[in-house]
């Protein structure tokens, strides 16, 4: 008795295509598309825009921001924002001989009491001592706080990533030593246990 040959099913036919948006605070527009034979699948991915995309401003364009999927509603996967960097190349630009980079790694809570692993430098426009790249950093750290106690954790990312708080820290540190530039070059949203969003497999 001849075997009955099995026809082979093309995955992609049955994957569905879905539309990522972005968040509220970005208007919720389209950043990208994927395929996923189950929605479930697209819950906890991450999708990595540069900031031009999303501002339309070649300003952002050495921005890298995060999505994470949190809900799939019809054929719309929704994201929140979980954190950007800025490119290391863009960075290694702004280093320069016969002055200093002072930069601050730390963790701060928000008003909303969310978590976030900020990363924030500044770039003077003179070598300055060890005395004051102290100074600096305790008052990147002090008017980070200030402001997160202040902002929900979408707020304070948004405004991370406009450059509204850098070019205030600018001003302050400017009382300390001459500044060239001030970024808060990443931020990452820490997740409580509870919180995480299961990765697919």
């Amino acid at each position: 008795m001849a075997r009955r040959r099995v026809k082979a099913v093309d995955p992609w036919k049955v994957k569905q295509w879905f539309t990522i948006t972005s968040p509220k605070i970005f208007g919720e527009k389209e950043i990208g598309v994927t395929a996923a034979s189950d929605p479930e699948l697209l819950v906890g991915r991450t999708v990595e825009v540069l900031g031009s995309e999303i501002t339309g401003s070649l300003s952002h364009l050495q921005y890298l921001l995060r999505f994470q999927i949190t809900q799939v509603v019809g054929s719309t996967a929704r994201t929140e924002f979980v954190g950007y960097e800025l490119e290391r190349s863009f960075m290694k630009r702004l280093t320069r001989r016969h002055s200093s980079k002072v930069e601050v790694v730390f963790d701060v809570e928000t008003r909303d009491k969310k978590k976030l692993h900020v990363k924030a430098i500044t770039w003077t426009a003179v070598r300055v001592s060890r005395s004051k790249k102290t100074d600096i950093r305790k008052k990147m750290v002090e008017i980070i706080t200030e402001e997160a106690k202040k902002r929900d954790k979408d707020d304070l990312m948004k405004e991370f990533f406009a450059g509204d708080l850098a070019k205030r820290i600018a001003s302050e540190v400017k009382k300390i030593a001459p500044v060239r530039r001030v970024e808060i070059a990443k931020v990452r949203y820490l997740k409580e246990e509870t919180e995480k969003i299961p990765s697919s497999s």
